[in-house]
């Protein structure tokens, strides 16, 4: 019997470490259905190589949870096992083994239960999550998603070198938003950083920027040379935005010039009018 009750509690806290790996998962900003595959993937050491399973490995803090996940999974299975093959074991007549057997069955079919419950799980969500915000500290944001970086979209370092089109200038002069590329960052040669630069911060040869957009228009923008074919290339590559934008590149007006031999355009009734009360 003994055994048997270790083996409902090894389930019990199996299951609840896996429901708390679910609520983890999901507060960095997977989806509800991809926490829970996830965790019960890594908790019964089932391999999966799908894209969700790419992006935990990315994501520092869900890497945590998973490996850990992994460890407790398979010394909470030995034990399991261990438990439930204990239980059956020391049984000695069929009375007992029957009775051992109803147990088992009736204990599984009472967690499976409380598991499905809408109400328990809504209830132990609320009180997991209000437990890790107040003793862990786990990003609440997806920034993968957010910042679309699965798809069009990156972010990446650029090493400001001597003959670079972004070397000595400001980024006022520079114009990247206009080419749909925003500056997250500068670090300095000697390691200070600057956080969501502003248009008079100046970048300089050794520097390090930390720029966000489309992957083809920072592939320009890192391989682009100081000079009057940088200069054509930033335009180029500003035409491209907007035309990805819906807008149409923006050209001076002509002004319109009279052709000689044009004629006036003859006032109206209304301006002969005008003209008879002046004289």
């Amino acid at each position: 019997m003994v055994a048997l009750i270790s083996f409902f509690v090894i389930l019990i806290v199996s299951l609840t470490i896996v429901r708390v790996a679910e609520v983890m998962l999901e507060l960095t900003g997977i989806s509800r259905d991809s926490a829970r595959f996830q965790a019960r993937s890594a908790f019964t050491g089932t391999g999966f190589t799908t894209h969700e399973a790419e992006m935990l490995i990315k994501h520092p803090v869900r890497r945590r949870i998973v490996s850990s996940l992994m460890i407790v999974g398979n010394i909470g299975f030995v034990t399991f096992i261990s438990s439930l093959v204990i239980s059956f074991v020391s049984i000695k007549n069929q009375e007992r083994a029957l009775y051992t057997f109803v147990i088992l069955v009736g204990g599984l079919l009472l967690i499976y239960l409380i598991s499905r419950s809408r109400l328990i799980n809504r209830l132990l969500q609320k009180l997991i999550e209000h437990f890790l915000k107040k003793v862990t500290k786990i990003h609440t944001h997806d920034y993968e998603s957010l910042l679309n970086l699965a798809g069009d979209f990156e972010v990446i370092t650029i090493q400001i070198k001597p003959e670079s089109w972004l070397a000595d200038q400001y980024l006022s002069d520079l114009k990247l938003s206009e080419e749909g590329v925003l500056v997250l960052g500068v670090r300095r040669s000697d390691g200070y950083f600057i956080g969501s630069p502003r248009g008079e911060t100046t970048v300089y040869m050794g520097d390090e920027l930390i720029i966000y957009g489309r992957e083809d228009a920072l592939k320009s923008i890192s391989e682009r040379r100081h000079g009057p074919e940088g200069d054509l290339q930033h335009k180029l590559s500003i035409e491209q935005q907007l035309r990805l934008e819906g807008k149409r590149p923006k050209h001076p007006r002509r002004k319109s010039v009279k052709r000689s031999g044009e004629k006036s355009a003859k006032p109206g009734a209304l301006g002969k009018i005008f003209k008879r009360k002046e004289k």
